[in-house]
């Protein structure tokens, strides 16, 4: 199966490593760098293509990261369709320094309406259509439902979405084939549920859509016609930046390959886990999760 995976707010990021504890209000040296073409979506790109899966990548660009973008996207051995839009390419910079979680700072990206994402939605090619991050300003919740519905319309199958905000309300109203919501952003779709899987358990009653929900250091959970919680396993985290859409990557990546869910999740929560210890950034190898997958408990029913 191809999966193309849409970044709506593509970036250049920056993983920033420090030899020193950060310092709040002072000068920070930094060791050592790391650059890739960043965004939810490349990194959930980046993890199935290592396990295996083909992959095209698709977004917006603009201004003069533009072609610093497309050229670590060429490093990586990835490509697609990218719309030209207003504006200029974000910049995200990660502080790593090794003693917790680590200091981001995103830049706002760019500008695109609802004229752009049709002028994207007529180049995307076929294939299992995952949409995740932020969206760049320019489009309303409202639109962004618009632009779900038309594609599944036009596609003969909904898209699975990661985002957040009114945005992910967006999605679950245009009926995803699944949405990635974390412990907080679930609140947004199950007001005045406090525990996060009741939470994600009302959605899909609600709804039908399938959740797939990330608890952190907890595990991740997924409901939907079959339910299923997977702890997550002890590790010395170094960076768990992107963690989340490695585990979605890898998830997607089992179910499409006929696993059943319960073992999709334990493969989800492994490349979730790998990609802490190995650095964060989502750059993980085939072996590294199923070496994390050793590690990684068998699934339990949800309570």
């Amino acid at each position: 199966m191809r999966f193309v995976c849409v970044t709506p707010n593509a970036a250049v990021d920056r993983i920033l490593h420090l030899n020193q504890p950060r310092a709040p209000h002072g000068l920070n040296r930094v060791a050592r760098v790391i650059e890739s073409a960043g965004g939810k979506g490349m990194n959930v790109a980046r993890v199935l293509k290592a396990l295996g899966a083909e992959v095209t990548v698709a977004g917006f660009l603009a201004g003069l990261n533009a072609g610093r973008f497309k050229a670590l996207l060429e490093r990586d051995g990835l490509d697609g369709p990218f719309v030209q839009v207003a504006g200029e390419t974000r910049e995200c910079q990660i502080l790593v320094d090794g003693t917790g979680q680590p200091m981001e700072i995103n830049d706002p990206g760019p500008w695109a309406d609802a004229s752009d994402w049709e002028r994207l939605a007529a180049e995307l090619p076929e294939g299992r259509l995952v949409v995740s991050g932020s969206l760049p300003r320019g489009l309303s919740p409202e639109e962004f439902k618009s632009f779900l519905t038309d594609v599944a319309e036009r596609r003969g199958e909904e898209p699975i979405v990661d985002t957040s905000g009114p945005f992910l309300v967006a999605a679950v109203a245009a009926g995803a084939a699944l949405v990635k919501p974390n412990e907080h952003e679930i609140g947004l779709l199950s007001a005045g549920v406090a525990d996060p899987v009741e939470a994600a358990k009302e959605v899909n009653a609600r709804t039908g859509v399938p959740v797939l929900l990330t608890l952190g250091a907890a595990g991740a959970a997924y409901v939907g016609v079959e339910s299923a919680f997977v702890p997550a396993p002890a590790i010395d985290a170094v960076n768990p930046v992107a963690s989340g859409d490695c585990l979605l990557a890898a998830f997607l990546w089992a179910s499409a390959e006929a696993w059943p869910p319960a073992e999709a999740l334990r493969l989800g929560v492994a490349a979730g886990a790998a990609n802490a210890r190995h650095g964060g950034g989502g750059r993980l190898s085939r072996e590294q999760v199923f070496e994390q997958l050793r590690q990684v408990a068998p699934a339990g029913a949800l309570g």
